[in-house]
C-alpha cells in the first residue's frame, strides 16, 4: 500500500475516534445536567451513543449501581484504539518485514 493511502486512512480513523470521544463526553455532560430530551441535539447525541453503551450496560447491570459505567468503558476502548492498536497497525503497514 502506498504511504499516502495509509496515512490518509489512519487520519480518517483517528478523526472518527476523536469525534466519537467528543460525543461520548457530551453525552455524559448531558446526563449530568439533565438537558431537555426533546432538544434535537440531545436526541442526536443519544441516538449516536446509546448503541455504543448498550453492550456494556448489559455487562454491568448487576454491579454498577446508580452509576452508568458504559461511557467509561467506551472511552477506554476508544483510547486503547487511539494509543495502542492504530499506531501499531500503521507501523506494521509502513514497515513490512
Amino acid at each position: 500500500m502506498p504511504v499516502e493511502v495509509i496515512n490518509m486512512v489512519s487520519f480518517v480513523i483517528e478523526l472518527a475516534l476523536n469525534l466519537a470521544q467528543v460525543v461520548v463526553i457530551a453525552s455524559v455532560i448531558i446526563s449530568w445536567v439533565g438537558a431537555d430530551p426533546y432538544n434535537p441535539i440531545v436526541q442526536v447525541i443519544r441516538n449516536v451513543t446509546e448503541p455504543m453503551y448498550r453492550p456494556f450496560r448489559r455487562l454491568t447491570q448487576g454491579f454498577s449501581g446508580p452509576i452508568d459505567l458504559a461511557p467509561l468503558f467506551v472511552l477506554l476502548i476508544i483510547t486503547t484504539l487511539q494509543k495502542g492498536i492504530i499506531p501499531q497497525l500503521k507501523i506494521m503497514l509502513l514497515n513490512p518485514s
